[in-house]
């Protein structure tokens, strides 16, 4: 293993470790209240990081080439899997959206699996074409926007409209990293314009988001009461933070403090040097991700460990973004660290392409 890999491992294990305490300290008095149970979060948060860690070690075992090879059917099946929710059979509907697949005590959400494929399709089909992209073909990004465009879109009708732009911001990062001409970012740009006026101005509960978000307290007791409650967690916090179970905002204040705003409990609990800790875990998990790749000697080696990379790093800004009131408030986990077992079940298993990756360079750097 390399001293990348070691840090990549390192990280990745102490947010899990922080997670689990987090989730229990914020979790507990919800638990007891609505399940009769303190630790039911708890439990099953550390069943999950098992199943992952196994899920992990299990997909860095993986060849590189298989990742290659099924690269179009494993995106079909990530289609495909987003068609089953609406299955009555198999999917699930909970507050108001039908994301859920349900296969008898387990549920999860097929839009986790769809960014790993998205990955690793893209990966693929960019590395092959790369000598059109340099020649400045924009036919070529035709048929792999089809595809990622079909997955946003379904994810759309869930409605899952966060997930889909961050599907969508992955496949455009990946695009630049490959060279894209700037003009057709321009274009793609304009084109998404109404788009963005049907989605977000036309449809009432995400357009009273955007609004809380410029202004929380016009609406302090409806749309802006979330963000409210995550600014009172990180007065409340200050610089050393309230102390490990002793915050008040997970008391019913702040809704979801175990899963979409775990964030603001880490601010209120453990403060400033907390959150601190916590971005300098994500910023470990970056800069080990950009050497793996710089190591990399196959386009579709660094395409991958990039887009694997950012997508962990991306969503976790995107959480503390939200969290402190600075993008509209959109429900994504902060990885390895908010409850869910599909979020972190498919967290390590991108942790274990990454190592994957990195053991397959370190092999071609040794024969070379």
């Amino acid at each position: 293993m390399s001293r990348s890999a070691t840090w990549l491992l390192s990280a990745v294990f102490a947010l899990v470790v922080l997670g689990v305490v987090m989730i229990y300290s914020a979790s507990a008095i919800y638990a007891l209240h609505v399940y009769g149970d303190p630790h039911f979060f708890l439990v099953r948060q550390t069943v999950y990081a098992v199943l992952g860690s196994v899920a992990m070690f299990f997909t860095a075992s993986v060849p590189v080439a298989f990742w290659k090879k099924h690269a179009r059917a494993i995106m079909l099946l990530a289609i495909l899997m987003l068609l089953v929710v609406y299955l009555p059979m198999l999917g699930k509907t909970a507050g108001g959206a039908r994301r859920w697949i349900r296969l008898g005590v387990v549920n999860f959400q097929p839009v986790e699996f769809a960014k790993i494929a998205v990955c690793l399709y893209l990966s693929d089909y960019l590395a092959r074409k790369r000598k059109f992209i340099k020649k400045g073909k924009g036919s070529v990004f035709i048929p792999p926007l089809a595809l990622v465009g079909l997955v946003c879109g379904l994810a759309l009708i869930q409605p899952d409209l966060g997930s889909s732009a961050f599907i969508f911001l992955i496949t455009c990062v990946l695009f630049f990293w490959a060279g894209i001409r700037l003009y057709y970012v321009l274009i793609a740009f304009f084109a998404f314009l109404p788009f963005f006026y049907f989605l977000i101005v036309r449809v009432p509960y995400r357009l009273s988001r955007v609004t809380a978000y410029l202004n929380p307290w016009d609406d302090p007791q409806g749309s802006g009461f979330q963000i409210i409650q995550s600014f009172l967690a990180y007065g409340v916090g200050g610089v050393q933070g309230a102390g490990l179970g002793r915050g008040i905002q997970k008391l019913f204040y702040l809704p979801s403090a175990h899963n979409d705003f775990i964030f603001s409990i880490i601010g209120e609990e453990l403060g400033i040097l907390g959150i601190l800790l916590i971005m300098a875990l994500f910023g470990i998990i970056f800069l080990s991700g950009l050497q793996m790749a710089d190591r990399a000697t196959q386009d579709y080696e660094k395409l991958l460990i990039v887009s694997i990379t950012l997508m962990i790093v991306l969503q976790a800004l995107i959480h503390m973004l939200v969290a402190t009131g600075l993008i509209p408030t959109k429900g994504l986990p902060l990885p390895f660290v908010s409850y869910g077992g599909t979020s972190i079940v498919f967290s390590f298993m991108s942790v274990g392409l990454l190592l994957g990756m990195d053991r397959a360079t370190r092999g071609s750097v040794r024969r070379r």
